[in-house]
């Protein structure tokens, strides 16, 4: 009787030494507290996820795992906001799960050949690349595309990190360009074979390089006249209403509140050169006098107004408009209306 009980003893700490299979189970996927979020990534597609960049570089998934047909054969794919993971067993690691090339798909989808982008020039603060014809560069000094782009990458020990680079968002497809995103907002943007940068004005900026939702935007494209258009919910900001649009500039946010900063980028001016600017009222009365900003290497300069000190002088609640022009009397202006609120 001694024996048995022995034997089962040992056979029940036997058992409780074995995880439980709905644990492994769990632990192997990697669910997302998160409103709207009801897909899970689990196997090579977590661990690549996690490994290359995580919610930043790709989003959340917005399906589950599932067999698709390509012109390769059936693989297993899914989708995440900013990309699609295709695993190819067949190939040695990293390299077997393989990326979209989103950017090149969402341009297609919106019939533009980026072929017939106009190209860019090598300059000395770029990466320039020859297989398409264009650059990669900051839009301030430190801080933009380029800085993204080189740190960032693919996580293999036998590439460089220009090379990580170039695996993960592949080549440049188009110069700096202005775009709406699939949220409405105006951002200077690039397009890349499997990404879109976006330079959002309103973040800090460390913070301000957002890739764009390309695996929402090719797996479910807007379409229009297909269905009638939701009543509109009631505008939070109807204060902000009525504000006139931007020429060669943008204004982030374009209404804020007295004591925020309005934040201009200003494009299609040459590179390296003085640009003049004030603001006014909009009785066109000038605030202070004029004052200078240089654009970089691509054209583009982005300066800071600051409501509650702007040379000197608060800008009370109303209308305004900074005022630019190219210094060297090409002709070149931008504007770009702005509203302070109390």
């Amino acid at each position: 009787m001694r024996h048995v009980k022995m034997l089962i003893a040992l056979a029940l700490m036997a058992v409780a030494l074995l995880p439980p299979y709905s644990t492994q189970a769990q632990d192997a996927r990697r669910c997302f507290n998160v409103p709207g979020i009801t897909n899970c990534i689990e196997g090579r597609f977590r661990e690549y996820w996690e490994q290359n960049g995580g919610l930043a570089v790709f989003g959340y998934p917005i399906t589950p795992a599932t067999t698709e047909r390509t012109a390769e054969g059936n693989f297993l794919t899914q989708y995440f906001e900013r990309n699609r993971f295709e695993l190819h067993p067949e190939k040695a690691r990293p390299y077997d799960v393989l990326l979209g090339r989103l950017g090149d798909d969402r341009l297609r989808q919106q019939g533009r050949d980026w072929s017939n982008f106009p190209p860019g020039k090598p300059a000395e603060e770029c990466l320039f690349f020859r297989e398409t014809g264009h650059s990669l560069c900051n839009l301030e000094r430190g801080v933009g595309f380029r800085s993204y782009w080189e740190s960032h990458g693919l996580q293999d020990p036998a590439l460089n990190q220009y090379q990580r680079s170039l695996a993960l968002f592949g080549l440049p497809l188009s110069e700096v360009t202005v775009e709406t995103n699939a949220a409405g907002d105006t951002v200077l943007a690039q397009w890349f074979e499997r990404a879109r940068f976006e330079y959002h004005l309103n973040k800090p900026r460390e913070f301000r390089v957002l890739l764009g939702l390309l695996g929402n935007e090719t797996r479910n494209p807007p379409t229009v006249g297909v269905s009638p258009l939701p009543a509109p919910a009631p505008d939070p900001f109807p204060q902000c209403n009525g504000i006139a649009a931007a020429n060669n500039a943008i204004a982030a946010p374009n209404c804020v509140t007295l004591g925020k900063t309005v934040t201009i980028a200003l494009f299609g001016f040459g590179p390296n050169q003085n640009i003049n600017f004030r603001v006014v009222t909009e009785a066109g009365v000038a605030i202070g006098g004029s004052q200078t900003a240089r654009t970089g290497v691509n054209g583009i300069a982005t300066i800071d107004i600051e409501t509650t000190n702007y040379s000197g002088t608060s800008l009370q609640p109303g209308n305004y408009v900074f005022m630019a022009e190219d210094s060297s009397g090409s002709g070149r202006t931008a504007s770009a209306p702005f509203r302070v609120i109390p």
